[in-house]
């Protein structure tokens, strides 16, 4: 009996010891293009894995919710020489300047559009840091 119970406390030992936490399936994999969902659009990617600007974007009904991460730029005022804006065209029509690196952009009409996101300086020059992105909106209601 006493070699029994020990001989279960090792293999409990063992396993657990064994147990190996999962790397993500797409971690340093980035989708190329913006996938969609008809409906209740739901879609979510990050658009080329440029290390210095990557971009991920959520599309529900007729709103574009965008993630931006930049290598040498920030959206804090703390450092106003690493300074950045947002400039969102939608069909190459400046919409708005945004200075945080998440955002909501509303009211994209039905249909596929192309927005381009442009990092400016804190000087609002142009960094050369941009994406485009095409998504469909199928708005249900």
């Amino acid at each position: 009996m006493r070699k029994l119970i020990l001989a279960l406390t090792v293999l409990m030992a063992a396993t657990g010891c064994g147990k190996k936490i999962p790397e993500p399936e797409n971690s340093g994999v980035a989708m190329q293009g913006v996938s969609t969902l008809e409906a209740a659009t739901t879609v979510s990617s990050i658009q080329n894995s440029d290390e210095d600007f990557r971009v991920k974007t959520f599309v529900k009904g007729n709103s574009v919710y965008v993630e931006c991460y930049l290598k040498n730029y920030g959206f804090s005022e703390s450092n106003p020489e690493q300074l950045a804006t947002v400039s969102v065209f939608i069909d190459n029509e400046k919409k708005v300047d945004m200075k945080t690196a998440a955002f909501i952009v509303k009211d994209v009409p039905n249909g596929m559009h192309k927005i381009k996101l442009e990092i400016l300086n804190g000087a609002g020059e142009k960094t050369g840091l941009q994406k485009e992105i095409e998504v469909h909106i199928t708005s249900s209601i």
